[in-house]
């Protein structure tokens, strides 16, 4: 095995993705043990993405990895990160609650008129707390001192 500068930036990007991965793979939702390669390789599979639990453990241990460009969009699309995020860029991803990101993973299982519903009672709640918010201004006007 040569180790050529080339060699070196893959070894690098390989060990660059994996350690991001492992991360995610580890943190999830208090409660609950971290995420398995075959319950993501089931999730990706059912969003279209083509990976098995094989495939999502070479990720995560091979020496080298080169990993589609589409695998990496669908294990973003799961962990719920930026493609970059995955790929080096170094702002860290936003750390969500843990709730909403189980959230968020759950409502990409809806079917798409259940996702619509979804849409349609979150944008009356947010109506609702907006005119209590309103309301509550009016009651406890801003104090100019």
């Amino acid at each position: 095995m040569k180790n050529t500068p080339a060699d070196q930036t893959e070894a690098a990007t390989s060990d660059l993705i994996q350690g991001r991965l492992r991360a995610l793979f580890a943190a999830s939702p208090p409660g609950r043990p971290p995420y398995t390669e075959h319950e993501v390789a089931v999730a990706l599979t059912k969003a279209g993405h083509r990976i098995t639990a094989n495939g999502i453990r070479h990720l995560l241990r091979a020496e080298r990895i080169n990993p589609k460009a589409s695998t990496l969009r669908g294990l973003a699309e799961f962990f719920n990160v930026p493609v970059g995020y995955l790929l080096g860029d170094s702002r860290q991803p936003e750390e969500p609650n843990p709730q909403i990101r189980l959230m968020t993973r759950s409502i990409t299982m809806l079917s798409p008129a259940a996702q619509d519903g979804l849409q349609m009672i979150i944008d009356n709640l947010l109506r609702v707390e907006e005119g209590a918010r309103g309301t509550e201004s009016k009651r406890h006007p801003q104090r100019s001192d």
